[in-house]
């Protein structure tokens, strides 16, 4: 019941109404929310709860840093035009944390991690869900953003020494509050496994890495000049080849042209020998022709002979 007061100095009684119970409760989730519970891993941009678990985990990393030995956090500090989730500072290390309960999108996020660190920021660390933007980021994966007793647990973006001496994604999980305390100490960094992927690892397991590294481009390095001695060696090889094979070439064309004057010297022989033949059967045809000739006229001689003697014989019997 209310009672309200009205004109003349009379007061009236009026019933409450009866709540909606589904209005109620919408609304007092909503006004009321305390986050979710350990275990849901709500992934919504837009729910109440995650907002809550977001900044319950906000001032819970506050907390961590200042235990941890940072000299200076802020919570949703300005830095330049951005707002940044958390900020910290120690000595001359000025540092960012942002948090998304849900999948961040890449290209925003390294828009914005290049503005931090043009604004100042020399660190930056994106704590999200899980994911394979996890390695494309300075981020840490966080299992459950309720977790029970704020025991938030990283189980993607953090890197230890594997098989080799490289660093490989860490198969357990990662307690938050020992990753912000060797955040703060410097025993932890964030570096490259690749031109694309990278993640957060211990500073003795990034010198393994790095030693490691170093051993195979020095093995590199001498496969690679061996490599070129060999190629400089059949270089060599092919431009001796290949001037032997112009040599050869050359010869072959004067060979050739040897071969074409010879051949034509060969034909103009053939062209004179025919001709010679042709002159001797001409010789031969006349020779033969003036030997019938000679032959007629012996014949005639002969014939002229005879019939002298015969006349010379006539008369000397006639006498």
């Amino acid at each position: 019941m209310r009672r309200v007061e009205v004109p003349r100095g009379k007061s009236v009684a009026l019933a409450d109404p009866k709540p909606n119970p589904q209005v109620s409760k919408e609304k007092t989730g909503s006004a009321d929310s305390r986050g979710h519970a350990p275990g849901e891993r709500c992934r919504e941009p837009g729910c109440v709860d995650c907002r809550w678990d977001t900044q319950r985990l906000k001032f819970w990393l506050r907390g961590r840093l200042l235990a941890a030995g940072a000299e200076e956090v802020q919570v949703d500090a300005a830095l330049g035009a951005h707002t940044v989730d958390v900020l910290w500072r120690i000595g001359d290390r000025l540092c960012a944390i942002e948090v998304s309960s849900a999948a961040p999108e890449l290209q925003r996020a390294r828009q914005l991690t290049t503005a931090l660190r043009s604004s100042g920021c020399s660190e930056m660390l994106w704590i999200t869900p899980p994911g394979w933007w996890t390695a494309q980021l300075p981020a840490l994966g966080i299992d459950d953003f309720a977790a029970a007793g704020c025991e938030y647990r990283a189980v993607g973006g953090a890197l230890s020494t594997g098989p080799g001496g490289v660093v490989i994604p860490r198969q357990n999980a990662y307690e938050l509050r020992e990753f912000m305390s060797e955040w703060v100490a410097e025993q932890i960094a964030y570096g490259f496994r690749d031109e694309h992927t990278g993640g957060w690892a211990t500073v003795t397991d990034w010198e393994r890495h790095t030693r490691t590294q170093a051993a195979v481009i020095a093995r590199q390095r001498a496969e690679l000049m061996n490599q070129r001695t060999a190629l400089a060696l059949a270089r060599k090889a092919t431009r001796d080849k290949a001037k032997q094979l112009l040599r050869m070439t050359h010869r072959l064309e004067r060979a050739e042209q040897a071969a074409q004057t010879q051949s034509d010297d060969l034909a103009q022989a053939r062209r004179r020998l025919a001709d010679h033949n042709r002159v001797d059967a001409t010789l031969r045809l006349t020779v033969a022709g003036q030997k019938s000739a000679l032959m007629h006229w012996q014949l005639i001689t002969w014939f002229a002979l005879l019939v002298i003697v015969t006349f010379i014989a006539a008369g000397m019997f006639l006498k």
